[in-house]
């Protein structure tokens, strides 16, 4: 009950920062006055914390807090229990117990305490960065965001701020090592980190740039990076001032897969002076170059990468086949432990190191790669959020346990995703969770790219890392409004959640970067890159029209729910909100508008040419929007932070077109058709009461066309979208009578249309109606789920289910005339974690139709196709009867996460679950 009152209390405080006081409580702030401080040990890591939280503390009370050398009535206790004789006397005098927090790694207390009828505030931690963990929670309780520098949140000013009476909260991580990898860093952390810095060298990230980034991870209890490591950036150790600062803030310094031994090869290896990167072939020389590193940060706190790939993200240089390689590795990892014992003289197995099986290393791995047991096995996502393999059994048993490395941001096949960081969070709520689950504890690291635009999810991995158990998966929603509302306030929040979700949910379905339906790296092309291309989005179907006026909706609340924010808080809403949100929606509207005008123009419509020019439009709406974030944002802090073209890839260019028709007949065109009304009397789809579905015309270059009159049951809204195309969208009500064979007419370019129309009254109907060959629904619609968990805000549908091995689902859906179909099962394309497939049976109308794995090797084919809808799809063709059918579906191997069923009669797959 305690811990649910202080998290009540944190909850209150982050959503409406500084601005209310719990009579009876501790006061920090009283008056206009911080409390003052008393801390006598001397760790540095805690001496930064005290100066981040006095700086904190006297822009929220308009003055510092003082220090003292003797804690009396109202003062702030900090202690360390690396410092036990200047603190245990101090806590003895005021009966402050430390038991909870001996032996324990980066814990921290914070309670009142009472003597004599004085009151003190004791903040204790296990060690110097748990102190300095609890000395920055309280700049939290005082309303500072983590964000307060990166997302400029401007703490806000607060004359009194009292916690609750009796205040005492204990808390430790979950993850021993939690941090962040600065990552394909060229287009934005390097130009404005160079500007930050004030260097005349290109890609020089220094201390002063290093020391804010720091700062964030100290306040979101982080305590692990990864340093930028492109050619673009001068390396980590070769600028002077970086490893003080990482001592100076606590930081521990590791390095990539690609960089083992703490060394940046891309940056730091010199052919003349050391020879080939191959220790086949130049042993000496490789060992030489990890000495000399090894030597230099003996002293300081290190996380060691072992094994070898080549100089950057590549395969290693002097073996060929697997057995090679393998070979090859289990002698390099010999070599480095040899080495580390020999240099840094302690045990090898009180040294901290990882091996990371990233690409094509988990198969060097999986065939024979004699890992010591001490060394932590950092298991990786696909690039693309789904985790490749997780600890088994024997793995769950090694004493080095186990970690995880994961993105949010990606430079590589089948296509980059550099820009606007719109992975669903549930997604990776869902692949950490069930990392922990199987023993991935001891190192979380996530590629956060540039950091910016990468705000909340980096928060919300931290989190996780924190308290894995404050965040679960299917409630994600919950922590990313606690968040808005943190940083906004309570009124924007639910607005802002729920406008995140949809965001989310539309990348889920294909990213912004993805947009332009091209690849890189891909083989058989020249260069790699493939040209943008059509979308599977149809230009004569709802899909595409759905999604843009979906984007236009998101852009419109966007924009209303920042101009509802007050003047300090405007800055932080387009950076953490706005840019993200329309920069997706004008990346959609920029390659659908154009897909429009390419297909348009191939029939003759004008349209082609005013689509054309839409697309043009919102091409220079991002460089206009990007400019603002670069130029104006927080008054030009931000100069070269944000790139709308990282890697000048085809999908980020400037549309080009052909020549354009000018003129055009008269064309009615029905969604879904596979081409314009030629006959005069057309069946139009049935309007279905479950599915309240529309129907729509486009009138192309037929503004004139006149709409007969209608039946009573049917209503229409005419939406122009360009001087030439209307869409004349139909809806059905079902009140009142219809009978069969009515029809309405449309009249343009001197020829009358005759069309069909029929309503469906299913109220008391089971399962999914089919509407237009089609039945779906999505994971969460099962009418039976046994051990089934709904995951909000995950999947195309926004609400997958997860089933565990041997769980089952059933659903029920339509199918509206006998004939063949297609019964599809849409999963997310996860990897199995430690089993060897992930699988499950299909039963329709209690009849087994086989087991399907949904497993693919990555890097081929069907992997990316799955990646970059986000589903793994597996479809069995049968002759189904007119009526509603029972789809039945079971994991056999391991959890799986279900986003939806849909029965086909289309025979055509669409790309979109409905």
């Amino acid at each position: 009950m305690l811990r649910f009152r202080n998290l009540l209390l944190l909850a209150l405080v982050c959503s409406a920062p500084a601005v209310w006081a719990a009579r009876g409580g501790f006061p920090l702030v009283r008056g206009g006055r911080p409390a003052p401080v008393c801390y006598l040990g001397g760790e540095r890591v805690v001496e930064t914390a005290l100066a981040i939280y006095t700086a904190d503390a006297e822009r929220v009370a308009g003055e510092a807090p003082g220090r003292r050398e003797v804690p009396g009535a109202g003062t702030v206790v900090v202690g360390s229990l690396s410092e036990r004789e200047r603190l245990d006397p101090l806590l003895r005098a005021w009966g402050v117990s430390a038991e909870a927090l001996e032996g324990r790694w980066e814990a921290f207390r914070i309670c009142e305490a009472s003597r004599d009828g004085q009151r003190a505030l004791f903040v204790v931690g296990s060690d110097p960065r748990g102190t300095a963990y609890g000395v920055l929670e309280l700049s939290r309780l005082m309303g500072v965001s983590p964000w307060e520098w990166w997302a400029d949140v401007t703490p806000r000013s607060a004359r009194a701020v009292t916690l609750a009476a009796g205040y005492d909260r204990t808390e430790a991580p979950s993850v021993q090592y939690r941090g962040i990898f600065l990552n394909d860093e060229d287009w934005g952390l390097d130009p404005w980190g160079t500007r930050y810095e004030g260097s005349s060298v290109a890609g020089e990230l220094g201390p002063k740039t290093y020391s804010r980034i720091f700062e964030l991870l100290l306040r979101l209890r982080a305590n692990t990076i990864w340093p930028a490591m492109h050619a673009s950036t001068v390396a980590f150790y070769k600028v002077p001032g970086n490893r003080e600062a990482a001592e100076r803030y606590g930081i521990v310094v590791g390095t990539s897969h690609c960089e083992p031994m703490m060394r940046n090869n891309v940056g730091e290896w010199d052919a003349e002076r050391y020879g080939e990167y191959d220790f086949a072939a130049n042993r000496a020389g490789v060992l030489r170059y990890w000495r000399e590193r090894v030597l230099e940060v003996a002293d300081d706190e290190n996380i060691f990468t072992l094994g070898m790939r080549g100089i950057h993200d590549g395969e290693m240089a002097g073996a060929v086949t697997l057995d090679e390689q393998t070979a090859l590795t289990n002698e390099v990892i010999r070599a480095q432990r040899q080495l580390l014992s020999a240099e840094l003289h302690r045990p090898v197995g009180d040294i901290p190191q990882t091996f990371v099986p990233y690409k094509e290393v988990l198969d060097i791995y999986d065939n024979g790669v004699e890992l010591p047991d001490d060394v932590t096995l950092m298991w990786c996502d696909d690039n693309y959020g789904y985790i490749t393999r997780l600890s088994n059994a024997a793995e769950q048993a090694r004493s080095g346990g186990a970690g995880v490395y994961y993105h949010v941001s990606y430079y590589g096949k089948p296509h980059d995703y550099l820009w606007l960081a719109t992975s669903q969070p549930a997604l990776m709520a869902s692949e950490m969770r069930r990392a922990w689950d199987y023993g991935a504890r001891k190192i979380w690291i996530l590629n956060v790219g540039d950091l910016k635009p990468a705000e909340y999810p980096a928060e919300l991995f931290l989190d996780m890392a924190w308290n894995v158990d404050a965040v679960a998966p299917e409630a994600v929603g919950e922590h990313q409004q606690r968040w808005l509302e943190r940083e906004f306030g309570p009124v924007v929040a639910p607005r802002a959640a729920a406008l995140m979700r949809e965001h989310y949910r539309l990348a889920a379905e294909r990213k912004p970067e993805h947009m332009g339906w091209s690849r890189i790296q891909q083989p058989g092309v020249r260069g790699g890159i493939t040209p943008v291309a059509d979308t599977e989005y149809g230009s004569f179907s709802a899909e595409a029209f759905d999604r843009t006026a979906a984007y236009g909706r998101l852009q419109n609340e966007v924009r209303h729910l920042g101009a509802m924010l007050p003047a300090d808080r405007r800055d932080a809403w387009f950076e953490l909100v706005q840019y993200p949100v329309e920069g997706a929606a004008l990346m959609n509207k920029k390659w659908l508008y154009a897909q429009h005008a390419r297909r348009y123009a191939a029939e003759g419509l004008a349209a082609g040419a005013e689509y054309a020019a839409a697309s043009r439009q919102a091409y220079d709406s991002i460089r206009l929007l990007t400019d603002r974030y670069n130029r104006e944002t927080a008054g030009g802090k931000w100069r070269n932070m944000m790139s709308m073209s990282p890697r000048s890839l085809p999908v980020f260019a400037a549309p080009v077109f052909g020549a354009m028709p000018a003129g055009g007949h008269p064309v009615l065109w029905v969604d879904g058709a596979p081409e314009r009304v030629a006959a005069d009397t057309v069946v139009l789809p049935r309007f279905v009461r479950s599915a309240d579905n529309a129907v729509t015309i486009n009138l192309f270059s037929a503004s004139g066309a006149q709409v007969g009159t209608l039946p009573a049951w049917l209503k229409a809204e005419r939406r122009r979208m360009t001087p030439s195309h209307e869409r004349l969208i139909l809806r059905a009500g079902f009140a009142g009578n219809s009978r069969p064979g009515e029809t309405f007419t449309i009249e343009a370019g001197g020829r009358r249309y005759v069309f069909a129309v029929g309503r469906e009254e299913d109220a008391g109907v089971s399962g999914a109606p089919m509407v237009g060959g089609i039945a779906s629904v999505a994971g969460a619609g099962y009418v039976r789920g046994e051990g089934a968990v709904v995951i909000d805000g995950l999947g195309q549908s926004g609400r997958t289910v997860r089933l565990g091995k041997g769980a089952c689902a059933e659903y029920l859906l339509r199918c509206d005339a006998a004939g063949e179909a297609d019964v599809t099962v849409c999963f997310l394309p996860q990897h199995p974690a430690a089993a060897k497939a992930l699988r499950f049976r299909l039963t329709v109308d209690g009849v087994s139709r086989g087991e399907f794995d949904i497993r693919e090797v990555f890097g081929e084919e069907p992997w990316k196709v799955n990646v970059l809808r986000n589903q793994a799809r597996r479809s069995v063709r049968l002759h189904l009867s007119e009526g509603v059918h029972r789809i039945g579906i079971e994991p056999l191997d391991e959890a799986m996460l279900l986003d939806g069923v849909f029965i086909d009669r289309t025979l055509r797959n669409p790309y979109v679950l409905r």
